[in-house]
């Protein structure tokens, strides 16, 4: 079960708006050493991720794992169980809407990730929303500042952006749109203080 809840989540985003996203031991710790508070986990293992989780709570960050993404999970139901009950994350990502369903049973905060392809996907993305009730909602790629408002508009979610954003000009113009933070891989960008969409 997680430690925080949804509004403890979103007000640390609101300060820290720049999440960091982590595939590597090398960028586990480069994301330690930064200023940003919020991790995605998006590579690993069932046999690693326990000790990765415990080193960032360890170190005041929020963790949420990638659940399509671990070797040797099934994100099913037993699996999120598992999940939370012994890697304990503070939350999830998953593409899958019974997924979140899961994780919210099982105490978890949710982040629903769509990819916006084009306007079917839009249409999907918001229908899949209204099913299961994720916390927060990441699209990508997080460089359509278009996409990010049609979004916003349509999703009645907090929204992260997140893909290709490799500049801290796409982390503004993202933050613009009307996303409330932003998840990179670069981590020259998750040093970033101060950010205001308006400059």
């Amino acid at each position: 079960m997680s430690d925080i809840n949804k509004q403890q989540m979103i007000d640390t985003m609101i300060r820290h708006p720049v999440i960091a996203a982590v595939r590597d031991d090398k960028q586990l710790e480069q994301a330690m050493q930064s200023s940003a508070r919020i991790i995605f986990l998006l590579a690993g293992s069932i046999n690693n991720l326990s000790e990765r989780c415990h080193q960032l709570k360890a170190a005041n960050r929020l963790v949420f794992l990638h659940l399509d993404l671990v070797a040797g999970l099934k994100p099913d139901q037993e699996g999120i169980r598992y999940v939370a009950g012994q890697i304990k994350p503070h939350g999830i990502i998953t593409t899958r809407p019974a997924g979140i369903k899961w994780a919210r049973a099982a105490g978890l905060l949710t982040v629903q990730r769509i990819f916006l392809l084009d306007s079917s996907a839009l249409q999907d993305g918001s229908r899949h929303i209204k099913s299961s009730h994720p916390d927060l909602v990441e699209v990508l790629p997080g460089v359509a500042d278009k996409a990010i408002k049609m979004a916003v508009d349509l999703f009645d979610r907090p929204l992260i952006a997140g893909g290709l954003i490799s500049e801290r000009s796409e982390i503004l113009k993202a933050l613009g749109a009307g996303a409330l933070a932003v998840s990179t891989g670069q981590a020259a960008l998750w040093n970033l203080a101060n950010i205001d969409p308006e400059h």
